[in-house]
């Protein structure tokens, strides 16, 4: 298999502009498309990127907008990824004759029963996703890839849950502070992405998920005192129980408060010593992709010096 022309849904996120910044890099891509919908304003990078717009509830056009593609990347973030959509992404592609679906994870194990308690409003049905990719390349009809390298680092450092505030110097410290969780910053998983599409690579990563982690030795405490240490100031810390957390989820859950519900299940997701499925290193396999993990101190740096920019 060979994968010259890629089409990416969601190429205007987080993860996909991204993910097109790094594929432009690269003229082994000799075509790279955004399908998006008709009432999109994405602008592209670069003239290079073509787009093709494509009513997302009819499966002929989203088939007449992905015809000669190689490869489909699905970026869409959390609650977009319902079942519904994601199927008739892949039977279009299936019908259009792409060799490739790429599934829009980016997340941790989703198979895992930690991840199936989250609300799929705010994180989707990846894993019936799941499920029909592997149906679909047992029936010989498409081939399949995923990637999970967990939380990704610099956002979550940023604008996610992980409990620091930077510019205030103040910290959240869930539990013990202590548990052990993988998290890859969206750069890496990028370079990630680029290295599963080569050809040389393929081989290895065809129908299966395949896990990294692109910063060793992560855990709230070691976040502190790299932030402390590359600030050159104390941050002002508090401590929150777990338990605390779990009965926020479960009250959040009573009341139908989805995104409540969610960012506090997350938090336990990845600081819960007893019940996390944050630390999946058993499953790692950054050699197979080119991932490099870097220690936290320099992950930590790079947000920083990304932070201070003008």
């Amino acid at each position: 298999m060979e994968i010259r022309r890629v089409a990416i849904v969601g190429a205007n996120g987080r993860v996909g502009s991204a993910i097109v910044e790094e594929l432009l890099q690269d003229s082994q891509f000799e075509q790279l498309t955004a399908i998006v919908r008709h009432a999109s304003t994405y602008s592209p990078p670069s003239p290079a990127v073509f787009t093709k717009k494509a009513d997302f509830s009819l499966l002929d056009s989203l088939v007449a907008a992905l015809y000669h593609q190689d490869a489909l990347l699905s970026c869409v973030p959390g609650g977009a990824t319902d079942f519904a959509s994601q199927k008739l992404l892949i039977d279009a592609a299936i019908a259009a004759g792409v060799k490739l679906f790429f599934a829009s994870e980016y997340s941790a194990n989703v198979m895992s029963p930690q991840y199936a308690r989250l609300p799929t409003q705010f994180v989707g049905n990846k894993p019936q996703i799941r499920r029909y990719l592997e149906q679909k390349a047992r029936e010989g009809n498409i081939a399949w890839t995923a990637l999970n390298g967990g939380p990704f680092f610099d956002l979550w450092l940023t604008a996610g849950p992980a409990g620091f505030d930077i510019a205030n110097r103040t910290a959240t410290i869930y539990g013990t502070g202590n548990n052990l969780a993988c998290w890859t910053p969206l750069p890496t998983t990028a370079r990630a992405v680029h290295t599963m599409l080569l050809s040389e690579t393929l081989p290895r990563i065809l129908n299966k998920a395949v896990f990294i982690c692109g910063v060793n030795d992560v855990t709230q405490n070691s976040i502190l005192a790299a932030l402390e240490a590359e600030t050159g100031s104390q941050f002002r810390t508090k401590h929150i129980g777990i338990e605390e957390i779990r009965q926020q989820a479960a009250e959040a859950l009573e009341r139908s408060d989805w995104k409540a519900a969610t960012r506090a299940m997350t938090i336990t997701g990845q600081f819960d010593e007893e019940n996390s499925a944050a630390n999946f290193w058993h499953l790692v396999d950054n050699t197979a992709v080119g991932v490099e993990p870097v220690t936290v101190r320099q992950a930590v740096k790079a947000v920083i010096e990304k932070l201070e920019e003008p």
